[in-house]
């Protein structure tokens, strides 16, 4: 490994594909770029003035963490309710995309098929038509992960209209919740599933 990436002292050490199943990390990757996004929301807070930059990675680095809580929830989901003999999903073209849109009908299937609703807290979310409004709203602005990260397109034109507003606080605090509704969801399937993945282990000892 080249140089750059390494230092004589440990601390900032991360580490890469921990797990036995790497597409396992999609969570700890989520809650890693929230994280991020809130400290420096919290930074921009607090500051007395700023730079139109200062922005920018924050609104990134929010919306990509709604892709990556969303595919978890399809991939996890997708699982347990294959473990339960319930529907059958898809996910191998879940790393061919990056439109959240694309997501929506998985992440209803998974919550409809386990039993969960929408009749959340989290404010402005309180049925699935909420969410799925909220998610296309973001995705107007940035379909695919590109327009919060470069100026044009790969044409070389504007991503976004002329003179285009964005409160990058404001979004970030409304997502604050939403990203904590989604981890939780995450961590949910993944309890779901070793408790029925031990149950089902446990019956069949019992029935051979």
């Amino acid at each position: 490994m080249h140089w750059v990436f390494q230092s004589k002292n440990p601390h900032g050490n991360v580490v890469f594909n921990f797990r036995h199943n790497a597409i396992d990390d999609l969570a700890p990757f989520a809650e890693g770029y929230h994280q991020a996004g809130k400290r420096l929301a919290g930074m921009l807070e607090a500051s007395s003035g700023y730079s139109d930059f200062d922005g920018y990675p924050i609104l990134f680095l929010y919306r990509h963490a709604l892709e990556l809580y969303m595919k978890a929830i399809v991939y996890r989901g997708a699982q347990l309710l294959q473990l339960l003999d319930i529907e059958k999903l898809e996910t191998p073209k879940l790393f061919k995309h990056h439109r959240p849109s694309l997501l929506l009908p998985g992440v209803k299937a998974v919550f409809d098929g386990i039993g969960w609703n929408w009749d959340t807290k989290t404010i402005g979310i309180s049925n699935f038509e909420d969410f799925s409004e909220l998610v296309k709203g973001i995705e107007e602005l940035d379909p695919e992960s590109y327009n919060f990260r470069y100026p044009t397109d790969t044409k070389g034109q504007a991503a976004l209209s002329h003179h285009t507003v964005v409160n990058a606080i404001g979004f970030s605090r409304n997502m604050d919740p939403i990203l904590d509704l989604l981890a939780a969801a995450v961590l949910g399937l993944h309890e779901e599933f070793d408790a029925t993945a031990e149950a089902k282990f446990e019956l069949q000892s019992i029935t051979e």
